[in-house]
């Protein structure tokens, strides 16, 4: 019985997190993925076509994606080396 309370609150304790990564991000027709340029991101997740952008990033950086009706929003870690390192969702819709 101890056990499985145990199991219980370590479950629950899981469903407090607030994101949960992710290997790949949907953006239009591009898939982002860890490694990726923080340009790559830039064009295929919140520019408008023909768009040039210079990217200059200091430190990390968290920018965070509001996708489509019905889809969870996501954070895309951005490197010192202006690369993606990671991608979480968040788990609850705006």
């Amino acid at each position: 019985m101890r056990r499985i309370i145990t199991m219980a609150a370590a479950c629950a304790g899981l469903g407090c997190m607030q994101s949960a990564a992710a290997d790949y991000l949907r953006c239009g027709d591009a898939l982002i993925e860890p490694g990726d340029a923080a340009t790559y991101v830039l064009e295929n997740c919140f520019a408008q076509p023909g768009t040039a952008y210079q990217v200059s990033l200091p430190q990390l950086q968290r920018w965070r994606i509001v996708r489509g009706p019905g889809q969870f929003p996501a954070v895309v870690v951005i490197g010192a080396d202006g690369r993606v390192e990671a991608i979480e969702f968040e788990r609850r819709r705006d």
